[in-house]
């Protein structure tokens, strides 16, 4: 089980803008300005004056550059980078509502902070962000609630 539990670390992106989520022109600029500079990344939450990104740690190296142009083409844009994070990706599980439900509420019942959560169904996988003092610890539930789920 452990080989199908990936964990990659990563930092997330806060990009601060008035009215943010009702202006689509903007939304749509940060992501393709995201794109132009080769950044792959998911999208954490928006609300009205902000979106997060959460960008793996090996693309670090390309965030000054997307800082710069960003900043360029979007006026009244404030940028910070918030922290680190750990995502965990189950790839193949056989995902369906009632097992994400058991992961994220047994997640959630052992105190664990997870701060974004996705599940691709192209793909079969599902993503947990959480903080990188709780990563070791979801990765082990995790483990045994799918190890437990398979056997009954």
């Amino acid at each position: 089980m452990k080989n199908r539990i990936q964990k990659i670390d990563a930092f997330r992106i806060t990009i601060e803008r008035r009215k943010l989520a009702r202006d689509e022109k903007s939304v749509r600029k940060i992501f393709e300005v995201l794109e132009e500079c080769s950044i792959p990344c998911e999208c954490m939450a928006i609300n009205i004056d902000w979106l997060a990104i959460v960008v793996r740690e090996a693309e670090r190296w390309k965030v000054s550059r997307f800082v710069e142009r960003l900043s360029r083409e979007l006026s009244n844009t404030d940028i910070c980078i918030n922290g680190k994070i750990v995502l965990l990706y189950l790839e193949n599980g056989q995902m369906t509502s009632r097992r994400i439900g058991m992961l994220i509420s047994s997640l959630a019942i052992q105190d664990v902070d997870i701060v974004m959560q996705r599940y691709i169904k192209c793909e079969d996988r599902l993503v947990i962000g959480t903080s990188v003092e709780d990563a070791d610890r979801a990765r082990k539930i995790i483990g045994d609630v799918i190890a437990a789920d398979y056997q009954t």
